[in-house]
């Protein structure tokens, strides 16, 4: 099982292309008995996958001990364990260092790197280098995951930059998508698109219980939209949970077929011409079917169906 914990709201940074709209005024977290829980029932599901747990928040690092506690106790589990940070407390070699071998040593095995022309105007590039470079001499999996508008994508733009001076196992580049902080702004031609409907099936296919404790089958599109919510981890048992995830007829036209499925069923319904003209991705065209009032109404219509066929005892009903 794959599970990703928020363990924080809190972040040190406010950036713009943040929609869950963490910051240092955050003080929503999941406490260590929850998370404890979380992971000791995650270890107990056998779904065919390797046992893995993702940390992430907000800024993990903020709450450090918690970390290294966290990282601990998933590795006693059988879990590989990875987290995500910013970097910003890589602010010197000896620092950076000695936070990298605590992790390691609790048995971290990948350090993921969030970097964009946002995140920098809080934490220096040299800081993401820094820890990159660092958890790579220390032994760790290095990944660098960076969030671009369509100018970094120019010659001589970030992701070149990027290229010039971050060094990392595994690099991955994915568009800023439209749904910003509150308040914030980006013109349109800065989303990065491709002319018409992506037909890539859901990315992630994890399921990630977010700071309050509602659990999601996606830890990319943001808190406080039930679209994507599956259950409460704070009232229900994760194995229940897990059941809904994998059966639930939203998740699964996600997972095998793709928002793809939902935006036809928009055009069999006459509402098709709702949809944009170009994507950026299935995570892009995901998040609109939610925002869009009738476009959500027929992934909805057609979650309901897809549960329904599997109980044909129910009653059939026309939508």
């Amino acid at each position: 099982m794959r599970l990703g914990i928020v363990m924080t709201a809190r972040c040190n940074a406010t950036c713009a292309h943040c929609s869950k709209d963490y910051g240092p005024h955050r003080t929503e977290h999941l406490c260590k008995d929850e998370i404890f829980r979380l992971m000791n029932e995650a270890a107990a599901i056998q779904d065919g996958q390797p046992f893995a747990i993702d940390l992430t928040g907000g800024e993990p690092f903020l709450e450090f001990d918690l970390l290294v506690d966290i990282i601990s106790h998933g590795v006693r589990l059988g879990a590989a364990v990875g987290c995500v940070t910013n970097a910003f407390w890589a602010r010197d070699d000896a620092v950076a260092r000695t936070k990298l071998t605590m992790v390691r040593d609790a048995g971290l095995s990948l350090l993921s790197v969030s970097v964009s022309r946002f995140h920098q105007s809080f934490v220096p590039l040299h800081r993401a280098r820094r820890a990159l470079t660092i958890a790579s001499m220390l032994g760790m999996d290095t990944e660098l995951k960076g969030a671009v508008i369509r100018s970094d994508l120019n010659p001589g733009g970030l992701v070149d930059t990027w290229a010039q001076v971050l060094d990392a196992d595994w690099i991955s580049v994915f568009p800023v998508l439209p749904r910003l902080r509150a308040g914030a702004a980006l013109p349109a031609d800065e989303y990065y698109r491709e002319a018409g409907l992506p037909t890539q099936r859901c990315p992630g296919d994890m399921l990630c219980v977010d700071f309050d404790g509602l659990a999601r089958s996606c830890c990319t599109l943001g808190h406080g939209d039930p679209f994507l919510v599956v259950g409460d981890a704070r009232r229900m048992p994760l194995k229940q949970i897990h059941e809904t995830f994998r059966s639930a007829g939203k998740q699964r036209i996600l997972r095998e077929l793709g928002p793809v499925e939902f935006a036809r069923g928009a055009q069999a319904a006459g509402v098709g011409h709702r949809l944009r003209d170009a994507y950026a991705g299935p995570c892009d065209l995901c998040l609109h079917i939610q925002s869009d009032p009738q476009l959500r109404a027929v992934a909805e219509s057609m979650s309901c169906a897809a549960e329904r066929e599997d109980n044909p005892r129910e009653p059939q009903t026309n939508y």
